[in-house]
């Protein structure tokens, strides 16, 4: 899985007697459990775990594999630990930190195989932990976007682009702002006037005020605080109107992104989801965009009027004393420095936090999806304990978070407000010599109040920022993949296909290093219908998966009516290539909606039509709604044989040239086979067929028979010509034979 050093593998090699190294991992901590290295090396028989040293490399473990009754790779606070029971004795072999969990769960994994004398599982792409190239910091799954590597200019840019269409609306916003900030500044220096000018002057005659002064100083008095309210309330009432214009901004941006990237994720390639989890992408959706509405709607206001407010007090400031002013400002860079260390810290945290919020995203999906499944065979504990897993995974991630953010977070407070004590002493000793007035310190404790607040978002604001575009690099990674159809204008256009279809020596593999056909080479006339036979893995869905251009073939080409697949557009080609699945799926929704997916324009009499033609009618009059009963969700209110039924009257209202039939009656009765089958031979005529299935019964009406093993074609013919041949076919034929008599004699 690693590479090993030349001088650990030289160690290894001279304590296991020259033995080839099966499995190399290294961690990321040492022994002690400080940042360091070791390596857990395996051999055939023998498991091994080496640190380097200045002089010769240190084995810790030298265990062999036969005396392994088990090995996890345990999470612990921070970390985790690969543990060994060892002959009933539990030993800790390595500790790794949290970014290399992937890579030992994976050796646990090989490793209790190999100790079960099992097959050792191949190591995927998920047991890898995938890095940045350039600095080499861990990746999520299924994005190459590195959080610290992020073009941000690049990134503010194409957002910035969104604003283009709202210009009107963002300008009223900001000047609503930079007024509503400039009537911020202005108690702080009424306050100076009323205790300077008005007050004080009062204080000065010891109670003994004239009577016409006083007069004037109660006018002065009531114009001061009529001030501080009125700035107040303009204030406000402008904050009101720039927070409601820039939510409204702020939500309709992120609602044009969403619907971008959804449109993008509907174009791309089915290869592309192959890789990632349903849950994963699904945050990308929602968290992602999430994070944007935050940037684009609070964030940029948030940044933009802190920073104003942060400039015009430190300009108000300097204006009224200079020296009072440099000293408020004198621990302002040792803050910033602390808060770049201390929220590039929070970052790291909180990058795991949101990691992990996905991967449990993807259990929940997954599981919930499959629940028919996890409760068939019993697996609800199984299933529990998954969660559990990554759930407690992300419990450890979320608690370090907080404790770092509680810890943290009144360090920098302190450090950001230290500031103010200078001042009162400064100021106070100012006061004492009257140099400074009492209304002047208190003016600037005042705007002191309202600098550092700021000054702390400002330390920030490129933590934000870079979180933010870290997230919009995610969305926009979506976008910016190759979807199906690169360039339409340049296809050709096939609106009438006759139903010719070739496949020329195609060699394909999900992997590409690993093919799962190799050259098949088939010419199918128009009308013809294929069978297609063989043992599960042999190929036949992935035949049909390239038919419906879901993948590319790696070497040669699939044809139609003679025209490379490839340059044929997509709208023409999936309008005549219908597909009745193994497993039909229905959306949430009607009866009727589900038969006129393929169509959304049909009218009632032709949905009616269609489902009378798949033998779904009588069954759906007897639902209390008829065609507007609820499917439910993927269609589970509806048995197996009626989600077939609907997907056949979808087909048909369809009308394809060509047909996929891939194991339309595997899982159902033989009474609503029959059906099925009578619905089916309607649906094949005129039309380019391919089959699937396992029960070759079903392949009766087939022109020919395509026998597929390991990928390879091995025979084609009638039936008549492959049971004469006595091959593949014949015997499978045979054995399916023996097996229905014999469960005919069990019946």
């Amino acid at each position: 899985m690693h590479e090993l050093p030349d001088e650990i593998e030289s160690r290894v090699r001279e304590i296991a007697d020259g033995a080839d190294v099966d499995l190399a991992v290294e961690s990321d901590l040492g022994p002690d459990g400080l940042m360091g290295k070791q390596w857990l090396v395996t051999t055939k028989d023998r498991l091994y775990v080496v640190s380097p040293d200045s002089g010769i490399p240190i084995v810790h473990h030298d265990i062999p594999v036969k005396d392994l009754n088990e090995i996890n790779a345990e999470i612990q606070v921070g970390g985790g630990c690969l543990i060994a029971n060892v002959k009933g004795e539990f030993v800790p072999l390595v500790r790794y930190s949290n970014a290399m969990a992937k890579e030992f769960g994976y050796a646990a994994r090989r490793l209790q195989s190999v100790a079960k004398g099992e097959d050792a599982p191949p190591a995927t792409e998920e047991d890898r932990t995938r890095r940045c190239s350039k600095c080499n910091f861990p990746l999520e799954t299924g994005s190459d976007v590195c959080p610290n590597c992020v073009d941000k200019a690049r990134a503010i840019k194409r957002l910035l682009a969104y604003i283009g269409p709202y210009r009107l609306l963002s300008g009223i916003a900001a000047a609503l702002m930079l007024g509503s900030q400039a009537m911020q500044l202005a108690p702080p220096y009424l306050t100076k006037i009323l205790l300077d000018d008005i007050l004080k002057k009062a204080e000065l005659h010891k109670g003994t005020v004239p009577l016409d002064m006083r007069h004037h100083l109660g006018f002065m008095l009531g114009i001061i605080v009529l001030a501080l309210v009125g700035t107040r309330v303009v204030s406000m009432v402008m904050g009101i109107f720039q927070s409601r214009i820039t939510a409204y901004l702020g939500s309709k941006m992120i609602h044009d992104i969403r619907l971008q990237l959804y449109a993008s994720l509907e174009r791309l390639t089915v290869s592309y989801f192959d890789k990632r989890q349903t849950g994963a992408v699904i945050s990308r959706i929602s968290q992602d965009t999430n994070a944007l509405q935050e940037f684009l709607a609070f964030d940029i206001q948030y940044m933009l009027s802190n920073t104003l407010i942060l400039v015009l007090v430190i300009a108000v400031l300097f204006q009224q004393n200079w020296k009072l002013a440099a000293l408020t400002i004198l621990p302002a860079p040792f803050a910033s420095i602390a808060a770049m260390i201390i929220f590039t810290r929070l970052r790291w945290v909180f990058s795991r936090v949101w990691h992990r919020w996905s991967k449990l995203h993807g259990v929940m999906s997954d599981s919930l999806q499959g629940l028919r499944v996890v409760k068939a065979f019993a697996q609800e504990e199984k299933e529990v304990n998954r969660f559990e897993r990554r759930s407690e995974a992300l419990y450890l991630a979320n608690m370090q978070a907080e404790q770092t953010w509680a810890t943290l977070l009144p360090i920098l407070w302190f450090v950001l407000t230290a500031g103010q004590f200078i001042v009162w002493y400064a100021g106070g000793i100012g006061v004492i010599d009257k140099q400074v007035t009492v209304g002047t310190l208190v003016m600037f404790l005042g705007y002191i109040g309202m600098l550092y607040g700021p000054l702390q978002i400002v330390t920030r604001m490129w933590d934000w920022i870079g979180r933010s575009l870290a997230a919009s690099e995610r969305v926009f990674e979506i976008m910016d993949s190759q979807p199906e159809e690169v360039d339409p204008e340049k296809q050709t256009r096939m609106p009438n296909i006759e139903g010719k279809v070739a496949f020329n020596h195609v060699t394909f593999g999900y992997d590409k290093n690993r093919p799962v056909l190799h050259d098949l080479d088939l010419h199918v006339e128009a009308g013809e219908m294929i069978g297609l036979v063989g043992h599960s893995g042999a190929g036949k869905s992935t035949t049909m998966n390239l038919l419906a251009r879901f993948y590319i073939a790696q070497e040669g080409n699939v044809e139609i009516d003679g025209v490379d697949i490839r340059d044929i557009s997509l709208e023409d080609l999936r309008r005549q290539v219908g597909i009745v699945p193994q497993e039909s799926y229905l959306f949430s929704g009607t009866i009727a909606e589900n038969i006129a997916y393929s169509k959304p324009e049909a009218t009632p009499e032709e949905i009616i039509r269609a489902a009378k033609a798949a033998n779904a009618h009588d069954f759906i009059v007897n639902f209390s709604d008829g065609y507007e009963t609820q499917v439910g969700e993927r269609g589970q209110s509806l048995s197996g044989g009626e989600r077939q039924r609907i997907a056949i009257a979808r087909a048909i209202l369809h009308d394809p040239k060509i047909l996929i039939l891939d194991e339309a009656t595997s899982s159902v009765d033989s009474g609503t086979e029959k059906q099925i089958q009578e619905a089916l031979a309607r649906l094949v005529k005129n039309r380019t067929t391919f089959a699937i299935a396992h029960r070759l019964s079903t392949l009766s009406h087939a022109n020919r028979l395509l026998v597929l093993e390991k990928g390879k074609m091995v025979e084609l013919g009638t039936h008549e010509e492959l049971m004469a041949k006595d091959g593949v076919y014949a015997k499978l034929v045979k054995m399916q034979t023996e097996i229905a008599s014999q469960v005919a004699v069990g019946g």
